[in-house]
């Protein structure tokens, strides 16, 4: 029985080689996606939260039900600066989640390098 390897512990073995050598595979495809699904998600909820959608719809609506003509002209241009605030904020949301996704789509190939170079060089 000396030189040889159970069979449970080749099967581990093996297992964990393939899974390592199937977890780039993984990070580019499914990983991707799921992280895509997310900053796509991500982008929606900060428009919802940030009311966007709704300062668009009622930007030519009065505010207060002040019907006069400075009533309506305040309220446009109000709801006006708001729009630009907002999405403002917003464009600044979606510049991090793209920083955040390069990131990710970095990691992976950084870490290989960082791995090989010093296993390899030191």
């Amino acid at each position: 029985m000396t030189g040889t390897i159970p069979l449970g512990t080749a099967k581990l073995i093996g297992e964990t080689i393939g899974r390592a050598l199937f977890f780039p595979v993984w990070w580019y495809s499914r990983g991707l996606a799921m992280v895509s699904r997310a900053v796509g998600r991500s982008v929606k909820n900060q428009y919802i939260n940030l009311g966007l959608g709704v300062w668009l719809t009622n930007l030519f609506v009065p505010m207060y039900g002040a019907t006069d003509i400075a009533g309506r002209v305040i309220s446009f241009f109000i709801r006006f600066f708001m729009i630009i605030v907002r999405g403002f904020a917003l464009l600044l949301w979606i510049i991090l989640v793209i920083v955040f996704f390069a990131a990710y789509l970095s990691l992976l190939p950084f870490s290989v390098f960082g791995f090989v170079y010093h296993v390899f060089v030191f």
